[in-house]
């Protein structure tokens, strides 16, 4: 009888442990749980851990030319003159607000165009995002146009799309769907590295103008971002913005591929790495 018992659990554990490992092989679908901060020592010996309330592990580092991080590329420049201190890309002026373990969140960048009553132009700015080798665009990101008679550009080495954004009244604009009617979106390319973002009108605002004096355009975390009909007439939407629709990044240590890793057993790199 114990013997029997003792077969049965180790038939059991073996099925288990089959069906463990097979699952470990299927595409995680999900974002995974950060752990890069969760270590008793996340930075080289020495190095600061804090700028103002971003956590800063391994491979980034705080200051410039420190020697703390991995690569000058993941130097991070924690500016003290602002209360709290700010942390911003080395090689840019990108506000870091978070880093996990594959992934950097960013303030955003608007691109804007607003109008007189006449249709005159009273501002316009663009926007312009150039990221280092091991940065890119997380496919997560969106391109979003806001207004309704707004159509955007974005462009990048091989890639150029556009999204149009119309109305004739906010009455017949459905709150939450961001689907053309004063609002649209459209995926970007994985694996984007730099872009160019702008916003023009079909007619200068000349017929929308009451209740949609400007038109946006930017990219942002698709989770992050609802649209509401106030946003067509919401003087405070860029800064907004900037602060709630963050910009995902993807981040990578190297530029090779798991499978010509392996070929020079590097031991970082297993069967089942990406």
């Amino acid at each position: 009888m114990l013997t029997n018992v003792i077969l049965y659990s180790l038939i059991f554990h073996f099925v288990w442990l089959q069906s463990a490992c097979a699952a470990s092989d299927k595409t995680n679908t999900t974002r995974p749980p950060t752990t890069i901060t969760k270590g008793a020592m996340i930075t080289k010996p020495g190095c600061q851990s804090k700028c103002g309330n971003l956590t800063v592990p391994y491979p980034f580092g705080i200051g410039l030319g420190s020697g703390c991080s991995i690569d000058p590329a993941f130097d991070i420049n924690c500016n003290t003159s602002y209360n709290p201190p700010k942390a911003f890309i080395s090689l840019g002026n990108l506000e870091v607000i978070d880093i996990s373990d594959s992934q950097m969140r960013v303030k955003n960048w608007l691109a804007a165009t607003c109008y007189d009553q006449q249709g005159k132009i009273e501002s316009r700015r663009t926007s312009q995002i150039v990221l280092v080798p091991y940065f890119s665009f997380s496919d997560v990101n969106k391109l979003f146009t806001v207004g309704c008679d707004d159509f955007s550009n974005i462009s990048g080495v091989n890639f150029y799309t556009g999204c149009i954004a119309s109305c004739t009244t906010k009455d017949i604009i459905l709150e939450g769907y961001c689907n053309g009617i004063g609002c649209c979106q459209i995926p970007i390319p994985k694996g984007l590295r730099r872009f160019r973002n702008s916003v023009d009108s079909f007619s200068n605002h000349s017929s929308v103008w009451p209740f949609n004096p400007c038109g946006y355009s930017f990219l942002g975390d698709l989770n992050s971002f609802t649209f509401h009909s106030s946003d067509l007439t919401d003087p405070t939407f860029i800064v907004r913005t900037i602060d709630n629709v963050p910009i995902i990044l993807d981040w990578v240590i190297g530029s090779q591929t798991c499978a010509s890793l392996l070929k020079s057993n590097v031991s970082a790199c297993h069967q089942n790495s990406s």
